[in-house]
């Protein structure tokens, strides 16, 4: 009588090691890509909490300096205008531009 062994083949093995390890590396680069993007949001929104700070001092305080940084956030402003209904309205505005390393918001606030 034939005897059947049952296991699996040197070849079968090496295959599974095989999709095994590029299902693992596919989890990894997700994995960076994933920690990556939630730093850039947890920047983001760092930045975006930053920047209302600073706009609310701006529209409180008159005597806020148009220029400055406080730890890793600088602000730099400049006023300007924007003409409407062909130049009979001017609408003033001061641009507040909020930067970190790696990102920048810019903001417009009204004038009165």
């Amino acid at each position: 009588m034939l005897s059947r062994n049952k296991g699996f083949t040197l070849l079968e093995v090496l295959i599974a090691v095989a999709i095994l390890g590029l299902v693992a590396t596919g989890s990894l680069r997700l994995m960076i890509i994933s920690s990556r993007s939630l730093l850039e949001v947890e920047e983001t929104r760092e930045l975006l909490n930053e920047a209302r700070i600073i706009q609310l001092e701006f529209m409180t305080n008159e005597t806020k300096q148009s220029s400055g940084s406080e730890g890793k956030f600088k602000w730099d402003t400049r006023e300007d205008a924007w003409s409407v209904l062909d130049g009979q309205w001017e609408l003033k505005y001061k641009e507040l531009k909020i930067e970190t390393e790696n990102n920048e918001i810019v903001l417009y606030i009204p004038n009165y």
